[in-house]
């Protein structure tokens, strides 16, 4: 396992993190000379709780004689992927370049290579938040401006607008954190609503969401779907399967249409 920074800035939890020395017959290495690379190793009485914890696991692993275990998750750091080599017409290396702390929370490369061995490689696209019309961006964190879930504008909070999940915080977390991240939000929410001016919605919106041009679904089209995505799993032994596509929803809503 290989980071680009250092283990005081890895977004791994501790729970994680230590799920990884319970892997049965499986040694843990960590080389104690990578880990001092990082300032905050040496110190970390200063970083939140949540790194110090990892910081502690890792100085464990880095002590601790091998157990002798059939497997080996060697952990490194300070490097990053550069090229993939070819051997033979297939994948046979992963060039790194070693990395070090640019003291801004980044790193920069140092021009210093190293090779590692590989048989296969796995393209993980991974999460970056995009720009959505008519809300503020920030590019260079890929997330909407804001304060405890309230949008910013220029700096100035915008009433009515809020934001939760990685569009607010970025790619970070479990799926446990969604949920202090999401409180917080509807704690914000839940304060500003006295003073939201309420929109005026008619009795019946579906003929307002139909003459702009919007095809709404129906109590009726929402049972269909819930009957197609039942069969489905029944097809495979299982539960409900979701519809995997805005078009398949569409046609499942219009079976059962009046």
């Amino acid at each position: 396992m290989v980071g680009r920074r250092g283990p005081s800035q890895a977004r791994f939890t501790t729970k994680e993190l230590r799920e990884l020395g319970a892997l049965p017959d499986t040694d843990v290495v960590v080389d104690p000379e990578e880990l001092a690379l990082d300032p905050a190793f040496t110190d970390p009485s200063a970083l939140p709780a949540a790194q110090r914890r990892n910081i502690e696991v890792l100085r464990g692993w880095a002590a601790a004689p091998a157990k002798g275990g059939a497997r080996r998750i060697r952990l490194r750091f300070f490097l990053r992927p550069a090229e993939l080599l070819a051997a033979d017409g297939r994948v046979g290396a992963v060039r790194l370049e070693r990395t070090v702390p640019d003291g801004h929370g980044g790193v920069t490369g140092t021009g210093r290579y190293e090779d590692i061995a590989a048989q296969l490689v796995l393209r993980s696209v991974g999460y970056r938040g995009v720009p959505l019309d008519g809300l503020p961006f920030d590019a260079g964190t890929g997330t909407v401006p804001h304060r405890g879930g309230r949008v910013l504008r220029d700096g100035a909070i915008a009433p009515g607008e809020y934001v939760a999940g990685w569009i607010k915080r970025g790619p970070t977390g479990v799926i446990g954190t969604n949920r202090p991240c999401a409180k917080e939000t509807v704690t914000s929410l839940l304060a500003d609503a006295p003073a939201l001016v309420r929109a005026q919605v008619p009795d019946d919106s579906v003929p307002a969401l139909r003459a702009e041009g919007v095809e709404p679904v129906e109590w009726a089209g929402w049972q269909a779907i819930e009957r197609v995505e039942a069969a489905l799993g029944a097809s495979l032994g299982r539960g409900a399967v979701k519809l995997p596509d805005w078009e398949s929803l569409r046609a499942a809503a219009r079976s059962g249409a009046p």
